[in-house]
């Protein structure tokens, strides 16, 4: 049994956490024809909390319609679990295209163990659609877009409870759609970012992977928390539809989406549903955005499914 406990950790505060933050999102750099003062022109942008720890809180970029709600599309970070990164250029971005976004923290793996992440992305959700009114959004029409390991939170929910948050679509951005897998990988790698990446899981999940470690002492079973952590577990023909995007070089790599995709289908989940796409070259997370044509492809797919 290798548990692990965290009391370096518990010694950091929320502010300690933001000095840890990173504020340079690798996707902001990606304007397109667009000038960056014509994007930000499309949306008012105004932060709200959607629960009572002080990392959970989003930021609204929307703009009033005239021609009735708008679908909401929720951002969700990457940074390990243990790093806050901003994704406001990529709001503005998207919000330019029509969409009322909503880039949302949430707690990082240091200041609360799995499965909170997964409650702060429900809960986040649920709040906007119980103030859809308040920012002209079409409560019907939530889509997500998540990063490396936000793209591991994102790809949870399209799965989790049969796509209990009722989202009509996911993108994911490099995900982690398999925290196991990166915890194998970082044990054979010399890779400082997939031995990073393992490291991270290991505190996300409180303990080290073992089968045989099923006591409920600390928390609930730690092979069950790795089980649960992992998105091609939880399929189903009702997931919500995704559109998942790698480099063919990334430190996270395609084979995690190509695994969800093939053991979706092989569950029931119609051939389609899932869609992943392989870029060349080694761009990671926000960063793909700014590959040729992978931003356009990808509003194309949300507006799609709304």
């Amino acid at each position: 049994m290798r548990r692990l406990l965290l009391p370096a950790f518990a010694a950091l505060t929320v502010a300690g956490a933001a000095a840890l933050s990173t504020t340079a999102s690798t996707a902001s750099s990606a304007q397109g024809t667009r000038t960056t003062q014509t994007v930000r022109d499309a949306a008012a942008s105004s932060t709200h909390r959607y629960g009572t720890h002080p990392r959970q809180t989003l930021d609204a970029h929307w703009k009033q319609s005239g021609s009735g709600p708008r679908p909401a599309l929720v951002l969700i970070h990457g940074g390990y679990w243990y790093h806050q990164t901003d994704w406001s250029s990529s709001a503005e971005r998207f919000a330019a295209e029509g969409f009322q976004v909503f880039a949302i923290r949430y707690r990082l793996n240091f200041e609360a163990g799995w499965p909170a992440q997964r409650d702060d992305v429900a809960d986040a959700v649920a709040w906007i659609r119980s103030h859809a009114a308040d920012f002209d959004v079409d409560p019907d029409r939530v889509l997500l877009l998540g990063s490396s390991a936000g793209g591991q939170l994102a790809t949870d929910a399209a799965t989790h409870g049969a796509n209990g948050l009722r989202l009509k679509g996911v993108v994911a951005l490099s995900p982690v759609a398999s925290p196991y897998r990166a915890y194998n990988d970082g044990n054979s790698a010399t890779d400082t970012k997939k031995r990073k990446l393992r490291d991270n899981a290991v505190i996300l999940a409180r303990c080290h992977p073992d089968s045989k470690d099923t006591s409920t002492t600390l928390h609930p079973s730690c092979w069950e928390t790795w089980r649960s952590m992992v998105s091609k577990n939880w399929v189903d023909p009702a997931d919500a539809p995704m559109y998942l995007i790698h480099s063919d070089d990334d430190f996270v790599p395609p084979t995690h989406s190509t695994d969800l995709e093939a053991t979706a289908e092989s569950r029931g989940v119609p051939s389609g549903r899932i869609q992943t796409h392989v870029v060349t070259g080694s761009a990671h997370g926000g960063s793909l955005l700014s590959e040729p044509g992978v931003f356009d492809r990808v509003v194309v797919w949300l507006k799609g499914k709304v």
